[in-house]
This record gives C-alpha cells, structure tokens and sequence, in this order.
C-alpha cells in the first residue's frame, strides 16, 4: 500500500474494510496476545481493546479444549515452509464456537522472540453449508440403497431433498427433475430432448461456463472430478446465479455408467462475496489497477508462460512535479490526478496488457509481444496521458512522465530483474529534464 494511500486510509481501516481477523501473538507457553484488530474483536464478541481478558495463564480463552495443537511443531513447519494454512475451533466470548481458516506466519524480533502473525476468516456459515450438502448426499446414497426394492420409494425420497436434484438414466435416457429443481429454474427436459444437447443449446447455463460444464459431465461420467464445480445457472426469473453440482455416478458391474444423480446448492452470495474480497486484495483501492504484489506476480507468470523467443517490454513511469500538485493544492486533487491518469492508461491499451500502481505516484505498465520499434509509439501514447492529466497554467503545477523501459529477454528475465533495469532508465529520463523516456538495453542507457 503506498504510503500517501495509507495516511489517507489508515491502516486499521484497511484491514477492517478487506475483513477478517488479523491479530499477532507471541510464541510462548499461553500464546499472548499483543495485538489484535477491530474486525477480530468483533468476530469474537469482544470490545477493542480487551486484549487483557483474552490472555490468561493457560491458552484457553480462544482455543477449542476439544483440538489439542502442538504449537511447537507447528511453528517448526511455518519455518520450512513459510506459512501453514489450517482450520481452528474457536470460542467466542459468549461460549459458542466457531470455526476459522487461520493462515499463519513466523516472526521473529530482533531480541530473538517468536511471534505468530495470522488472519483468521470465519468459516462457520461454509461448514453447515458442507454439512447440509453431506446430508443431500446420505438422502442420495439411502435412495441408492432402495432402489432395487422399490423405484417409487426412491422417487418419494428424493422429493423430499429441498434442493433441486436431477437423475439421469445414461440406457433409458430418462431424466427426472425434482419439484424444487422445477420450481427453482421453471424447465424440464424430455429424454427425446438429450441432457447434453439441452444444457448446451439453450441459455439455462451461463454462456462461457457452457464448455467447462460438458467437460466435467464427462469427467463425471468416466469417474473424474472436477476442481471447481460451481456454475451459473438462469433461475426462474431469468437471472444468473451461482450453483455448486455435486454428483454421483452409479455404474454396472462392468463399470459402465448406468445413470448420474446429481443436486444443486445455491452458493452465489459466499462465490460473489469471496470474488469480492479477492479483487479487493488484487487491487489498489485508489485506482482499482493491480496493486505491487499482484503486477509482479502476473508478470511473472506471463513470463513463465512465454513461449520461446517471446519479446516483451516493461515500463516503468514517475510523474512528474506530483509533490508540487500535492503541497499546493491538496492530496484530495492529487488523488484525482492519480485517477485520471490510471483511467485513460487502461483506455488506451490492451484488456491482457498488465497495469499497476506500484508506489503513490509510481504506475507500471508490462506489454506482451512487442517489439523494439512500437515501443517510442506506446512511450508517445503515455507521454500524452501524463501531459494532459492536470492541465494548469502554472509550470510548477503541471504534471508530466518520466518513464523507463526494459526489455525481456535481454534485460531480465523476470520481473525484478527487468523492474531495476527500467527503473534505472525512467530515473536517467528524469535526470535529464523529465518529461523524457530511456530505454535500458543490454547494459547501456539509450536517450529516445
């Protein structure tokens, strides 16, 4: 987060605007606590700054008696591997328990002492929501069980399931659709239909989630299981919604598929809310560019992903007299030059074109399958959204860019490596005058 964002925001803001319970404590006998945030608090019914009542003489305010962890070892594993990610049963303050993905790291001061950094997201609401779906599914497997005693009993059980459940008869062709699978999506479809034809040919699901849809049923089919089985699906009143299918598939005794039985659960708030606060930590608040640790993870992977003899160029650019527009005319105009420009940077280039704010005043801007020769074309092209980002009559108000460039392969071959290289470039540019670019090639300084 840059630092200007950060003034403006504040950093306990930050951390309770993005959720979750962020709360450091030290690795001793009765974990101590010594800090914790607002959100924290909240997710366990205490007021801030009751960090007193939590700690205690033995480690049993929060922790669950019934999940007995060796913190020890634990903290043996956060050296290896850097991080453990791992499910906890916490107590609240008024005795109920809940249960956490905690996410946890190892730090250590400067006197030697350990301490445990984590963020905590409640989970409790996706438990009962796994168990609801586990007792779909024993519904299903006592259906299974009936079934060669009485077909009518099976179809009584399955009516009974209150999500949308479809069966489907792989040598009959037959597909039965429960009443809240009816209800729900307001279709029904015949055997003379197909189900395969009928989901692809019609809008019940989501354009681009059509071919991954036909390819896990085929996975279904051939025992697979796909990674991600959520979908969206068009409900009755015409709106798209996120589904997870869960399904089962009953073969014969030669292990050929005989019919698929699979129910469906509305998750769209929990997907909606979890993309939500992914694209939140993806971003910069400000601009709603990529933020530092995202651009240098998407460049690298678009470099990992390059094939041979790829070219591709970095840059980097400062604006210039930015601190002139600040001083004099508030940070509240400085964040709105910052907007402007982040807007008609991403205007003006390609949707796969990588573009971040790396730093207050600072953008990067990471092209794939460039050569040499457009690279003073793209240089031209955010030289003129700098000038004319906050035009004033005033020479020490306006504001231009002083911008690097480096290559790939040639100048780095991730992007650390290419960052210092065109960093250095975008800081001869400014050396020079500003309102200038600079290429980095090789191991020299060109002037453009």
């Amino acid at each position: 987060m840059p630092q200007k964002a950060m003034s403006t925001f504040g950093i306990e803001n930050i951390v309770d605007y993005l959720g979750g319970g962020v709360f450091c404590c030290k690795n001793d006998d009765v974990l101590t606590i010594v800090y914790a945030s607002a959100s924290f608090y909240r997710m366990f019914e205490y007021s801030e700054g009751e960090i007193t009542t939590l700690n205690g003489s033995v480690p049993n305010r929060l922790l669950s008696g019934d999940q007995p962890i060796n913190w020890r070892r634990l903290a043996e594993n956060i050296k290896k591997y850097g991080f453990i990610e791992l499910e906890l049963k916490l107590i609240r303050k008024s005795g109920h328990h809940i249960w956490t993905i905690c996410c946890l790291r190892l730090l250590t001061a400067e006197d030697g002492s350990e301490y445990f950094c984590g963020v905590l997201e409640d989970i409790t609401q996706r438990r009962r929501s796994l168990r609801r779906e586990r007792e779909q599914l024993e519904i299903i497997k006592k259906a299974e069980r009936e079934l060669a005693a009485s077909e009518e009993r099976y179809r009584i059980i399955m009516e009974q399931a209150a999500d949308p459940i479809c069966d489907y008869n792989f040598k009959t062709q037959e597909l039965y659709c429960s009443p809240p699978f009816k209800e729900k999506f307001g279709i029904e479809v015949s055997a003379a239909d197909g189900l395969l034809d009928k989901l692809y040919h019609s809008d019940v699901v989501f354009k681009e989630d059509k071919p991954r849809i036909m390819s896990d049923i085929y996975e279904y089919i051939k025992g697979g299981s796909p990674k991600t089985p959520e979908y969206r699906f068009r409900d009755v009143n015409g709106n798209y919604r996120w589904y997870r299918v869960r399904s089962t598939v009953l073969c014969d005794e030669q292990n050929d598929p005989i019919r698929m039985i699979a129910f469906i659960t509305d998750v769209d708030r929990q997907k909606k809310e979890n993309m939500s606060l992914k694209e939140k930590a993806e971003h910069d608040l400000l601009t709603g560019l990529y933020n530092r640790m995202t651009t240098n993870a998407l460049i690298d992977k678009a470099i990992e992903n390059s094939p041979p003899g790829s070219c591709h160029a970095l840059f980097t650019i400062d604006i210039d007299n930015f601190k002139n527009v600040n001083d004099h005319l508030g940070h509240l105009v400085g964040d709105e030059v910052i907007v402007d420009i982040a807007s008609k940077i991403k205007s003006r280039f390609r949707e796969d074109d990588i573009i971040g704010r790396i730093g207050g005043d600072e953008f990067v801007v990471f092209l794939m399958d460039i050569s040499h020769r457009d690279v003073k074309r793209k240089a031209d092209v955010l030289q003129t959204i700098f000038r004319n980002a906050h035009p004033q009559d005033d020479t020490e108000l306006k504001v231009s860019g002083s911008i690097g460039v480096a290559f790939y392969p040639e100048d780095g071959k991730n992007y650390l490596e290419l960052f210092a290289k065109a960093d250095a470039a975008m800081y001869a540019a400014k050396n020079s005058g500003k309102d200038a670019y600079r290429t980095y090639s090789g191991t020299a300084l060109h002037k453009e």
